[in-house]
């Protein structure tokens, strides 16, 4: 008898234990909602504004909210992915909260709202940040067709996106003194008005690394080009002083040094001086094959350059074309310190691509045609005299929702 209870309790206590520990799905998302319950999530005020039906919550009520209040990230999350798909009813308003905190009452002081409206009398629409950056009068979402919003934090960096589409780049200032800012805590969701009705399905959310140093490492040794292959192009790649450098060869079309590792999604940083003379770029989630183009390499660059566009996002070899627009922010474009060393830090998670230079945010690209490839670090084609040169230093890398080993 004492056997069995034992075996009782030991599988009693193995379920809980698996239910506190839900697993990710191959793309590093967790849900979190089971399609058939409110577990794992609790409501403040009327609690009734929120039900369960055909594998959606439904929203419709007086106001309250939803907070996640499960085992993922022990719901409390710093730099993140969360989205979710969305319909509305005409004149329906909701929102979905990010870095707040459970609340009896009223709107939550804590954290950041994104905006759901399509056609409410508050003319905040859909994918605005509500009262910092919001998106006025023309929803980039319809009523009564199904979007999606994705919103992502990199430190103080707010990205949203619907339907792919980018609606908000917002970098928080620092030293901000309000409750309505970046520290960490849980998502929720918001009933706004009896006459609203809203519902969510397909709620998830990806945890990113934290702003520090732990996972990073370097994908060049400072002494040895190990690890790394040239495609393309007759320039000359050689290590200097710690650095990679690559010099023009007259006649040479683009020359670009490449991982032989290729890699999905991903934090990058490296340090890069370039002449001023030359156009550069890194490669990433790029390819070389033999079917295409006689093995050009092809993808997705980071444009190292002079001027305004050091940071954007060019299509290189395939589209041939920017992604991503010059932005009217004037430190973005002015980022690039002109014969001296830069910082590029990228960011790579699903579809989305984010950059910085030298701490600037610079591109928001959503984009889907390549997931996986290597990375390079391009010497462009070059006419003149004398041969002109790029150098890298201090690159580094960690990988994110990489697979355990």
């Amino acid at each position: 008898m004492l056997a069995r209870a034992l075996v009782g309790v030991v599988a009693v206590l193995a379920g809980l234990a698996f239910a506190a520990a839900p697993a990710p799905d191959a793309d590093g998302w967790y849900a979190l909602f089971d399609g058939k319950s409110l577990d794992g999530w609790k409501a403040g005020e009327n609690p009734a504004t929120f039900s369960v039906k055909d594998g959606e919550i439904v929203v419709n009520g007086p106001r309250g909210h939803l907070f996640y209040a499960g085992p993922v990230g022990n719901a409390s999350f710093k730099n993140l992915e969360f989205k979710a798909d969305v319909l509305t009813a005409p004149g329906a308003n909701s929102g979905m909260y990010i870095h707040t905190e459970f609340q009896e009452t009223g709107w939550p002081r804590k954290g950041y709202e994104i905006q759901v409206d399509n056609s409410h009398t508050d003319p905040r629409r859909t994918g605005g940040l509500y009262g910092v950056q919001d998106v006025m009068n023309d929803s980039p979402a319809k009523d009564n067709e199904w979007f999606t919003q994705h919103i992502i934090v990199c430190g103080k960096r707010i990205i949203v996106k619907v339907n792919g589409n980018v609606t908000v780049d917002y970098t928080e200032p620092e030293n901000v003194r309000r409750d309505r800012r970046l520290t960490r805590g849980t998502v929720a969701l918001q009933g706004h008005d009896p006459k609203s009705l809203v519902r969510y399905k397909n709620i998830m959310v990806k945890l990113l690394p934290d702003d520090d140093a732990a996972g990073f490492a370097p994908i060049f040794d400072g002494a040895t080009l190990a690890g790394w292959e040239q495609k393309n192009g007759t320039a000359e790649y050689r290590v200097e002083d710690g650095c990679i450098a690559g010099r023009t060869k007259e006649g040479s079309p683009n020359s670009f040094l490449c991982t032989k590792k290729l890699y999905t999604d991903f934090e990058l940083f490296f340090d890069v001086k370039v002449d001023s003379r030359l156009n550069s770029g890194c490669q990433i989630r790029s390819n070389s094959l033999p079917g295409y183009q006689n093995g050009r390499v092809h993808g997705y660059q980071v444009e190292i350059a002079t001027g305004t566009t050091a940071g954007l996002i060019y299509d290189e070899a395939r589209r041939g074309r920017w992604l991503s627009e010059k932005r009217g922010d004037e430190r973005a474009t002015a980022a690039f310190k002109d014969g001296d060393w830069n910082t590029f830090r990228v960011v790579c998670t699903g579809d989305t691509i984010l950059t910085w230079v030298n701490g600037v945010p610079v591109a928001a690209v959503s984009d889907a045609m390549t997931k996986t490839g290597f990375l390079g670090l391009q010497v462009h084609s070059f006419q003149g005299s004398p041969p002109a040169e790029v150098r890298w230093r201090n690159l580094r890398l960690r990988e994110l929702n990489a697979p355990a080993k």
